[in-house]
């Protein structure tokens, strides 16, 4: 068998059998030395020095096998938008190609071709994190040596953020008088609770306390399965506003079984999305000639009324399940009023005469 020897050449690796050198394109170390050379003992590089690409993984391949790693430790919810970004986006992108044929340059073709269609940032950054974790895994098997997305900077993403549109009171009591059954009391409890709608469906009776007026929030629904809710302080307990109350009561008329769910469907189970609720508040507000708007709005509208109108805002934070205050100052500073002066009456009355001190 011929034996194959190295060069260094300005820093390159080169490696060649019987006189015949070529460049490994990569930086003359040891590591890269025995990476060539496990190749060419595993017969991947010929005595023509052709490296045997065919017997690489296909983008496809290692995207399975970062996938299923993954579905081991995320939520059914996380797991969706991974399994999405592969089938709409990488897959199109990259088709059948090997991992060996991806440059760097490839990587920013396929971001920049995301963010021309006017996709969301968190969508580049999936298929970017999905992207990297499966050129890791290539390297760690000796098919590259280099990873292309550490060559590629996360574009920059402008978009207009949408303002978010609360409703007013008196168009809450508008579309609370149209709605009927349970879409008026999950619309009456979404207005005054601002629980956002996989928490409220994920609710059962035990999870209500008329004697102290809480609510227990300690799971979700989404895309059909109940989970733990979005964060740690997602789970939380939550004060029953009377005017909440007065629709938790009007449910109980409708489906206060024993050990059930709030609000349950034909078959009596749970409802696997808001989309029924959705659908029939969308027929609501067109009736009412009221803008369309995203059943997200019932808790920005909750937020608003409350902040609005003086409510502590340790309180609101707390009751929306905000990971800290910080999160909703960010999201909501714009819905406090506005003093125009501060008094400091305490000051005011202190140094109005002077004082001994100075």
């Amino acid at each position: 068998m011929k034996k194959l020897r190295f060069k260094n050449r300005n820093g390159i690796l080169y490696f060649g059998v019987a006189g015949k050198f070529i460049s490994s394109k990569m930086k003359y170390t040891n590591v890269n030395k025995n990476i060539i050379l496990g190749k060419f003992n595993r017969g991947e590089i010929d005595d023509d020095l052709c490296i045997a690409e065919q017997k690489a993984p296909t983008i496809k391949n290692l995207l399975d096998d970062v996938l299923l790693e993954k579905s081991k430790f995320l939520k059914h919810k996380t797991m969706l938008s991974y399994r999405s970004s592969k089938t709409n986006h990488i897959i199109p992108f990259f088709k059948d190609k090997l991992v060996t044929q991806i440059k760097p340059l490839d990587i920013k073709k396929f971001q920049d071709g995301m963010v021309e269609k006017g996709l969301k940032k968190d969508s580049v950054q999936v298929a970017r994190i999905l992207l990297k974790e499966l050129f890791d895994l290539a390297i760690l098997s000796d098919t590259i040596s280099i990873n292309p997305v550490s060559m590629v900077r996360m574009p920059k993403i402008r978009y207009k953020k949408k303002k978010q549109q609360p409703f007013t009171l008196d168009e809450i009591d508008k579309i609370l008088l149209e709605a009927k059954g349970q879409l008026r009391n999950f619309l009456g409890i979404s207005f005054f609770t601002g629980i956002r709608s996989g928490e409220l469906l994920a609710l059962t009776w035990d999870d209500i306390c008329f004697n102290t007026d809480t609510i227990s929030i300690n799971k979700t629904i989404a895309q059909g399965i109940i989970n733990s809710p979005k964060s740690r302080a997602s789970e939380r307990d939550i004060e029953m506003i009377p005017k909440a109350k007065e629709f938790f009561r009007a449910q109980q008329l409708e489906s206060g079984l024993k050990d059930s769910y709030l609000f349950l469907n034909k078959n009596n189970t749970y409802f696997s999305s808001n989309d029924n609720f959705y659908r029939n508040y969308q027929l609501v507000l067109k009736k009412l000639n009221l803008e369309k708007r995203s059943l997200h709005s019932t808790r920005h509208t909750f937020a608003s009324i409350m902040l609005n109108n003086s409510i502590d805002t340790l309180w609101v934070s707390a009751t929306l399940g905000h990971e800290n205050l910080q999160v909703t100052l960010n999201v909501y500073t714009h819905y406090m009023p506005k003093k125009e002066k501060m008094k400091l009456g305490f000051l005011e009355k202190r140094y109005k005469n002077g004082t001994k001190d100075f």
